[in-house]
């Protein structure tokens, strides 16, 4: 593979050796890479790499040969989402939403929808929006992009949950961004999305029964 430069928001970091990291990121046009990044911690760590959760990043790495994780030479911080870390449910919900999108995809199966899906999320919450309203969102959005969700006539809802789900389904993120759940409606999605990610899985989010 040529050398690539993409759009990429952090999903795992990990020390690797002395000096480096091992990565995963959800990229705009390759999907899910994993990368080792060269010289980033200790007291000789390049200046030109910044991995850091809840950011746009711009990455630039080539494959590495024998091996499946690709080689990142350079990550820059393009944005960072200072709001995300600034509140327990803001946080809590940003952290599901990267293990979301790192269980439900494999390396190299690129999905734009995801990408823009967990980006417009991060940017939603930066702004301070209702947190269990943006999840809400950001769930039936991923589990459309992947095929997972069977369509709002398959339950029987409220005349709320129902109208929201419209919007969620068929409205672009400009207009289903705008809407706030009551209590109610929420916690009547949620059970709904909920079975469908535990159904999907063989294992219990990590971040679920963290933040219980």
């Amino acid at each position: 593979m040529a050398i690539q430069t993409q759009d990429a928001i952090l999903l795992k970091k990990k020390d690797l050796r002395e000096t480096s990291l091992l990565l995963t990121f959800y990229t705009r046009n390759f999907g899910k890479i994993h990368g080792v990044l060269k010289g980033a911690r200790g007291l000789k760590a390049r200046s030109n790499v910044n991995p850091l959760f809840f950011s746009l990043d711009e990455i630039v790495y080539y494959e590495k040969k024998n091996s499946d994780f690709f080689l990142i030479s350079k990550c820059e911080t393009q944005k960072t989402f200072l709001n995300v870390l600034k509140d327990w449910d803001t946080l809590r919900a940003a952290y599901y939403m990267l293990e979301l999108v790192d269980v439900f995809t494999e390396p190299g199966v690129t999905s734009e929808e995801i990408f823009e899906a967990l980006s417009n999320s991060l940017k939603l919450l930066d702004l301070k929006k209702e947190p269990s309203s943006v999840t809400r969102l950001f769930e039936i959005k991923i589990l459309m992009a992947l095929g997972l969700w069977p369509g709002r006539e398959s339950f029987n809802l409220t005349k709320g949950a129902m109208s929201t789900l419209s919007c969620f389904e068929q409205e672009e993120w400009q207009v289903s961004s705008k809407i706030n759940l009551n209590k109610e409606v929420s916690k009547e999605i949620k059970g709904i999305t909920s079975k469908i990610v535990l159904d999907s899985l063989d294992r219990p989010l990590k971040t679920v029964k963290m933040f219980q």
